[in-house]
């Protein structure tokens, strides 16, 4: 089975496509948790009009997986997606009067993955991100570093493209094929815009939501943009203390944890924020999961009331080199002890994979709680947290902590200064960042 994010951006194309083709009125009915507490209860009543509104659809996972996954009511994902489609098929006309949504014919289609329209515009950004004018940009800009992922240039989750979408995009990639190397992201952000205000294409960004959403404008004018970011101030940090196992050995410190009693300090650090009159932090952390065997460095932006985290950058090199344009000898040394460690007693992400690919020969067993329905935790994330801490975060965290107390006096700071830059690339609103929409 496909991942949750992939299913649930495929849930929500789905979902868009059906208020589309049912109109507005009926979608507001139909699409109610009221009506339909379940998607199991919903798809019993509307198969046909959902089937019929799959034909719209083009998403790459597996309709089976979709609904399996709605089906389990407890993941909120169901609810969130019937929101965004209500919402979406309302106030989509007050981001442009052109588009002509909710119409007996079918215009649109509702796209996600490297499908369609989505594909070809990620040939064109790569195509920009290689170029000179690119190059160019990232010596004159000074707080542009370039675009580590598609993701930091627009966001968008899901596409919605009519056919005259389809035909300027492709439109623009034969051409920028054509001289690839001078295809700036000038032209690419120009064409977006230019279908955007015809009703032709929307880029769509989605943030799990529950009982109502909104649609919100990004980078549609500059000022704007500008204010966003005029307005971010750092406000402090949380008082991070390096960690320490609760015993000897990792199997130890296990057997104190599920003994009670004994708890592990927190392992990242919250950079405090205020934007746009909101309280906020910018969490740094180290995930020891998923399929990598470095795990990953996490910097998340997260507004207190909003539901959903407001972007992040997922690279030590992404931070570092964020980081450079405003101090790159703290940057360095930042670098180096994520890489090697060395000033703490940790060794860094090198020896924090060999350890995670040591626990992994054993997972199963290490993943066995003593008893789940305690909620007890399990020998193997234990491990890897421990890993991941002694190794990455005890030597990364005293160096960004100092940094942000000793750098921190006034608007102008540096503190300051790399906020407002980690705030801009977590939530795409780089210099050459393209137009999209939030549903959230």
């Amino acid at each position: 089975m496909a991942d949750v994010t992939t299913l649930a951006e495929s849930a929500q194309a789905i979902f868009c496509a059906y208020a589309d083709y049912v109109g507005e009125s009926k979608a507001q009915q139909k699409l109610n948790i009221k009506t339909y507490p379940t998607f199991d209860s919903f798809a019993l009543k509307e198969r046909k009009d959902l089937e019929a509104a799959m034909k719209g659809v083009d998403v790459d996972a597996p309709a089976k997986d979709i609904f399996e996954f709605l089906s389990q009511t407890k993941n909120g994902w169901y609810q969130s997606s019937i929101t965004i489609a209500k919402t979406l098929v309302r106030d989509l006309k007050k981001i442009d009067k052109d588009y002509n949504i909710a119409k007996k014919k079918r215009d649109y289609f509702y796209l996600r993955g490297k499908v369609g329209v989505m594909k070809e515009i990620q040939e064109l950004w790569s195509i920009a991100t290689k170029s000179k004018p690119t190059q160019e940009a990232q010596k004159r800009i000074g707080e542009f570093i370039g675009f580590t992922d598609i993701n930091k240039w627009n966001p968008a989750d899901i596409y919605l493209a009519n056919k005259e979408g389809e035909i300027g995009i492709s439109k623009e990639l034969k051409e920028a094929k054509q001289d690839p190397s001078s295809y700036s992201f000038d032209y690419l952000n120009e064409k977006i815009k230019e279908l955007m205000d015809k009703g032709a294409l929307l880029p769509l960004s989605l943030k799990k939501t529950k009982n109502s959403a909104s649609l919100v404008k990004v980078n549609f004018v500059q000022a704007a943009k500008d204010e966003v970011l005029k307005s971010v101030m750092f406000q402090g940090t949380t008082d991070w203390q390096p960690y320490k196992m609760l015993a000897r050995t990792p199997e130890l410190s296990f057997d104190k944890l599920r003994a009670g009693g004994a708890k592990t300090v927190t392992r990242d650090i919250q950079i405090k924020l205020t934007a746009e009159g909101k309280e906020g932090i910018i969490k740094i952390r180290h995930d020891p999961s998923g399929s990598s065997a470095n795990g990953r460095l996490v910097i998340e932006i997260i507004m207190k009331g909003d539901p959903a985290k407001g972007g992040s950058i997922a690279s030590e090199k992404a931070m570092h080199s964020l980081w450079s344009t405003i101090d790159k000898k703290a940057a360095d040394k930042f670098l180096q002890g994520y890489q090697v460690g060395g000033r703490y007693g940790g060794k860094g992400v090198k020896e924090f994979a060999r350890l995670k690919t040591m626990y992994l020969k054993d997972k199963e067993i290490l993943r066995k709680a003593v008893n789940p329905k305690k909620g007890d935790k399990n020998k193997y994330d234990h491990y890897l947290a421990i890993a991941s801490a002694t190794n990455i975060i005890n030597e990364i965290m005293p160096t960004i902590k100092e940094w942000f107390n000793t750098n921190s006096k006034g608007p102008k700071s540096k503190a300051n200064k790399l906020v407002r830059l980690m705030f801009q690339i977590a939530s795409s609103r780089s210099p050459l960042s393209s137009r999209f929409v939030i549903a959230k």
